[in-house]
């Protein structure tokens, strides 16, 4: 048993060991000054607060001012620092090398944006996993390598679901703005969006999130949006009634109605009605 746990530990170590890390820090008021070249290994860089900028190979900068992830690669040279004397910014740094590191700097990291940083997402999230690699690398206990490299894979994984849901979010676009041009054409039909998520492949909680992203409502308070704007135009009818639009709006009881057709248009139905006729 002994030789077997062994023989599985080098197993693992092996497995792990085509990827250095050098070193890391977490400074919480980063005021430094780069304008630098980092030969002959990798740096992942992660900014939780604060301004900065960020320019490579002396090209035009940009301010970093929200939580963002950027990396340094040998072929290229990088310039940042404060965005104005009196400013910093938490900041979060690793170095590593070896042919692991180059594959995840490569075809990782570097595939996510052309502009060399991406904004993070969940930056609480992504703060404690680099926190947790930056704690390992400290204790330079050979143990807790492979766990080194899991973590630097989970800050990789962490871009690229987020961009995975950001293209999906994109796609699941188009058919909000089909499934809005219909309310709008159809404001009186019956919408079951439990159903209508359930057929975009979402949760409802999710499709409730995409549409209120893109049509800033919720879809059952766009639904009501759209059936008090066409309850609006029938008031310009003089030959109804306010009653009678009331029903044509499916509401029976006129004092609902005309308290949520103030609620969305910002006036009663009689007062509207005023402004149409005077």
């Amino acid at each position: 048993m002994a030789v077997l746990f062994i023989n599985l530990s080098y197993l693992i170590m092996n497995y792990f060991d085509d990827i250095t890390f050098i070193n890391g820090e977490d400074i919480p008021a980063c005021r430094a000054v780069m304008d630098n070249r980092f030969h002959d290994m990798f740096n992942l860089q992660f900014i939780l607060d604060g301004r900065m900028y960020l320019g490579i190979d002396g090209g035009e900068r940009v301010t970093l001012d929200r939580p963002a992830v950027f990396w340094h690669h040998p072929e290229h040279s990088y310039q940042y620092g404060p965005s104005a004397p009196a400013k910093s910014w938490h900041h979060h740094w690793v170095t590593f090398r070896g042919p692991r590191g180059k594959l995840i700097m490569e075809q990782g990291f570097m595939k996510l944006s052309p502009k060399g940083f991406v904004y993070a997402p969940r930056p609480n999230i992504y703060e404690d996993t680099f926190n947790r690699l930056l704690e390992l690398l400290q204790r330079h206990d050979k143990k807790n390598h492979p766990d080194m490299v899991l973590l630097l894979e989970q800050l990789l994984s962490l871009l690229i679901t987020n961009k995975l849901e950001g293209m999906m979010d994109s796609l699941h676009g188009n058919s909000i703005d089909k499934q809005a041009s219909r309310i709008r054409a159809m404001p009186f039909a019956e919408y079951d969006f439990d159903k209508i998520a359930r057929n975009m492949g979402l949760s409802y909680s999710h499709f409730r999130r995409l549409f209120r992203m893109r049509m800033q409502v919720a879809p059952h308070d766009f639904v009501l949006g759209c059936r008090m704007q066409s309850a609006a135009k029938s008031l310009g009818d003089p030959s109804k009634q306010i009653k009678d639009v009331a029903i044509e709006s499916g509401f029976s009881d006129p004092a609902q109605f005309s308290k949520l057709f103030r609620s969305q248009i910002g006036l009663s139905p009689a007062n509207y009605r005023k402004t149409i006729f005077k």
